[in-house]
């Protein structure tokens, strides 16, 4: 695969496809599934654990124009919000549409991001991939990546489906688990020489289970800061060992 330098595969849950007997993340990917009461995307999903209180604030602030600049190793990236929708009465704040490339795939991927009372969710459309001249479908999903209203070791879980068809070839489908855990409240954190005083570290178990395919299963950790947003993150597992860290953000 080749180097991921985009913030943007932290946050799906090993987006995987499967082409015959291989799996291969398709990267960048956001992931999303699951509000705190079903399903309301295109996969199929649940999520449970604590049901949390009040917003304890803003860790993720939404506005259009809001621009955040990681780097990895070098390499940057950058997550826009350009624009609003709404989805089933919900309102989410849309990220510009970002490229993913893996070493078999390629595609272009839309995203957006919805906060409900200190639950914070993030959604996939179906995205068209390109596996070597195969080109299919692979179904969107969203999914929870932060309860800001949990205590430290509160948890919340939930799974969700996807289904990715390719012309000539039977439909894929597989499903993903995964657990998040709050492991750190209003602590500090130093990122890029900037100290960020109330932060929010949080950790994501997901594990990707493929007929036929062992599980893939990766770890993910996500410093957020109050009024800020993501300022860092951490991926690690099934041969992906990735950090991204905030250098430049914009916020109105």
């Amino acid at each position: 695969m080749r180097k991921i330098n985009n913030l943007f595969v932290f946050m799906m849950l090993v987006v995987a496809f499967a082409s015959c007997s291989e799996v291969e993340p398709l990267d960048p990917i956001l992931s999303g599934q699951v509000n705190s009461g079903g399903d309301n995307g295109s996969g199929s999903g649940s999520s449970g654990g604590n049901s949390g209180g009040t917003s304890s604030g803003d860790y993720w602030p939404t506005a259009i124009n809001n621009e955040w600049t990681y780097d990895s190793n070098g390499s940057s990236s950058t997550m826009k919000i350009i624009a609003t929708e709404t989805v089933n009465g919900q309102l989410y704040y849309k990220f510009a549409p970002q490229s993913g490339n893996g070493s078999m795939s390629s595609g272009i991927v839309n995203s957006s991001v919805n906060k409900t009372s200190g639950v914070y969710k993030l959604k996939t459309d179906d995205v068209v991939i390109d596996a070597g001249g195969i080109t299919g479908t692979q179904t969107g999903y969203e999914y929870i990546v932060l309860k800001d209203n949990i205590p430290v070791n509160g948890t919340w879980n939930g799974s969700y489906t996807q289904t990715t068809t390719y012309t000539g070839i039977p439909p894929i489908t597989f499903t993903t688990n995964y657990v998040g855990t709050i492991l750190a409240k209003g602590v500090s954190e130093t990122v890029n020489n900037e100290v960020f005083a109330d932060v929010i570290k949080v950790k994501i178990d997901l594990t990707t289970n493929v007929p036929g395919v062992p599980a893939t299963t990766i770890v993910s950790e996500y410093w957020y800061a109050k009024d800020v947003g993501i300022i860092k993150a951490t991926n690690i597992g099934s041969g992906v060992n990735y950090e991204n860290i905030l250098v430049d953000y914009i916020l109105y």
